[in-house]
Order: structure tokens, then sequence, then C-alpha cells
């Protein structure tokens, strides 16, 4: 089970119902999980010898409506969200200035349904002093340099760009099978060769319930080893990671909202 599947778990068991009718037209801790393991990711520095530091400060911006949703959770979603971002930067071996820590903010310039992220490498009970401070060495490697200064670490969740794949190994393997789970329901639906149509209508091959979604809302290409979705034309648009896209190649583990709808992106047997 990857790191963002031991997160959703956690998740079920901490909001005690479906994802689906709790987030509808809201932020969903999934993609904010996703966005960070981006953030993460993108903002490491290479220290030499092969050490890698990643962020351990991370910060969630909300609009109004969606912080005052998560606000009953806030505090413990933090926390498992801290925990998450943990995982997977002990899965890809970076080094951390000091412990993980994640904080939900109000932004309200912010719609509904959209967030920001941002990160640094910082010590959290003395953030003044991150320069004087050295990262905490791996067990078994010598202690790392002082950093130099750093600019501003920003981000936004769905920035493009590579990114490590979420949760180790690659797809290119044979035996690997690209699935969409509905969120909620849970329904897998396995992606066949070629296009593979999401809508409300009859004619897409995966059919869903969704007022929000048009009858042909977003297409879902398989070639190879590659999925990339691609936005019919639809009325209310394709998100992916809580950014709108138009096409755009898809990672283990991406988020794709339609209408009311949450779909996530898996690579089975990677």
């Amino acid at each position: 089970m990857g790191v963002l599947q031991r997160f959703e778990r956690r998740l079920e068991g901490m909001v005690g119902l479906a994802f689906a009718r709790i987030f509808k037209g809201k932020v969903h801790p999934a993609e904010i999980a996703k966005a960070l393991q981006r953030e993460a990711d993108e903002q490491r520095s290479v220290l030499g010898e092969g050490r890698i530091l990643a962020p351990n400060v991370y910060v969630v911006r909300l609009g109004d409506t969606d912080y005052e949703h998560l606000g009953q959770w806030s505090e413990q979603l933090a926390g498992e969200l801290a925990d998450m971002v943990a995982e997977h930067i002990d899965g890809e071996g970076y080094q951390v200035f000091d412990a993980i820590s994640v904080r939900l903010e109000r932004d309200g310039d912010l719609p509904t349904g959209v967030f920001e992220v941002s990160s640094e490498v910082a010590d959290p009970a003395r953030p003044s002093a991150r320069h004087d401070l050295a990262p905490a060495p791996a067990p078994g490697h010598p202690p790392l340099p002082p950093l130099p200064p750093l600019p501003p670490l920003r981000g936004r969740a769905g920035d493009t760009g590579k990114v490590a794949p979420a949760f180790g190994g690659r797809a290119g393997r044979s035996t690997t099978t690209h699935v969409l789970v509905v969120d909620g329901p849970g329904t897998r639906h396995e992606l066949s060769s070629g296009r593979n149509v999401i809508g409300r209508g009859t004619e897409a091959d995966i059919r869903l319930p969704d007022t929000g979604v048009s009858r042909k809302h977003v297409d879902v290409v398989l070639e190879g080893d590659v999925a990339t979705v691609e936005d019919l034309g639809s009325t209310n648009g394709t998100l992916v990671n809580g950014r709108r896209v138009s096409r755009q190649a898809l990672a283990d583990g991406d988020v794709i909202r339609i209408g009311h709808s949450v779909l996530v992106y898996r690579q089975d047997g990677a």
C-alpha cells in the first residue's frame, strides 16, 4: 500500500463518512496530500555526497469556505498530513532540517475548491535562525554542512514539472494496471488502451451519476504506460490536484475532480 493510500485510510477513519458527500465541491484532503508530496519533491535541494534536503515546514492556504469546512478536523488533519509528508520524504531518502510540520491558513482571496501550498526549510522553534543551524544527518552519515541562504520557496497545488513518482517504481512494466478509483463508493475502473471517456451520458465508458459532470466530460487516454487526461470541452472544467487543466499526463496518485466527483488515478503492480 502506498503513502497516499495509507493516508486516505486514516482519513476515512477520522471523518467517518463517505468523502464524496463531505467534500462535495470543496477542497479534498487527498488533493492537499498529493500537492504536499509534489512540493517536497520540487523544492528539494542537493547538498552533495548524494544527500538531498527537503523542506520541513509546509503551509496550506484555503479560501474561507474550505477553511471553515476543514476547521473541525484542522488539528488532526494537519497532523495526518505531516505524517504523510514525513513518510514520503523517508521513502525517497531525503533529509530534513527538523520535524515536519503542516499548518492550514485562511486566505480570503482564494475561491472555494482552490488552495495553495508553500514550503520552507526552517527550524519551527527558531525560524529566524534557520541559516545558523545544520540539518539533521541521516544515521551513519557525517554532519551536513550549514545551509546557504535560501530564497523564499513558493508552490501551488498542481504546479507542473518533473516530479519523482509518489510510490517508488515507474509505470513501464507489463504488469502495471492503470485504474481510476471513484472516491466515496470506492468503485474501481480499469483503464483500457486508447480512449476512456468519463461522463454522465450513456455513451461514456465510465458513467458518473453527477449533475455537475457533462455527458462527455473528460477523456483519459492510455498509450503504452502513459495515461493522459484531456477535458472534452466540459461545462464545469477538469481539475488535477486542484489545478484546472485542459490536457495533462497523470502520475500515480493524482486526484481528478470533475463536477462533484473525485477520482484517484492508480498504477497497480508498478
